[in-house]
């Protein structure tokens, strides 16, 4: 079992999204939060998929097109940590770019959500296929460095985090996604 990483393990930064998760089994947490992520995205209608909250604020479809992408970065990441990768850092992404040019009005939240299911299954073999060393090793150097499994669980609190977004200023509930 994958178990959550210490605090040692990625930057403070990274809190935020792993605080979200209290439970251990990596593995099992990434295929419940597909099966979460699926169920709660596929009740969105078209329309509410277009809606954003405010002037200037993302649309469900765009966050949603987020999360796709930052899977993607992360998986990245995490192999870049689980090979011992010390000199390439962490690093910011610049999300308003990736959204701006994404043009998310080409897809429906169906085809981004199966993108996110294919992506998510991507993350779920290629961590279950490292070893516990792997795991361990960080990409980067101090404060910034991130270990491999740290990167898996910012991904799960990461939707989390998103998810808990949407119900609050989108579709105004209470529903929280935390530990299960």
């Amino acid at each position: 079992m994958i178990t959550k990483p210490e605090t040692n393990e990625y930057p403070p930064r990274l809190e935020m999204y792993i605080g979200l998760t209290k439970e251990n089994g990596l593995i099992q947490l990434m295929r419940q939060d597909r099966k979460q992520t699926y169920n709660f995205f596929k009740n969105i209608s078209p329309d509410m998929a277009n809606y954003s909250y405010a002037e200037g604020k993302w649309t469900i479809k765009q966050v949603l097109m987020h999360i796709n992408y930052v899977e993607r970065i992360m998986q990245y990441r995490a192999l870049a940590a689980s090979r011992g990768d010390n000199q390439t850092p962490f690093g910011f992404t610049n999300h308003e770019a990736y959204i701006k040019n994404a043009e998310v009005e080409r897809h429906d939240i169906d085809e981004l959500l199966e993108e996110f299911n294919v992506i998510r299954n991507y993350s779920i073999e290629f961590f279950s296929g490292l070893t516990e060393k792997q795991l361990q090793l960080c990409l980067g150097s101090g404060e910034d460095a991130v270990s491999a499994r740290a990167v898996g669980y910012a991904l799960i609190g990461h939707v989390r985090h998103h998810m808990n977004i949407i119900n609050e200023r989108y579709l105004n509930t209470v529903a929280e996604y935390k530990a299960v």
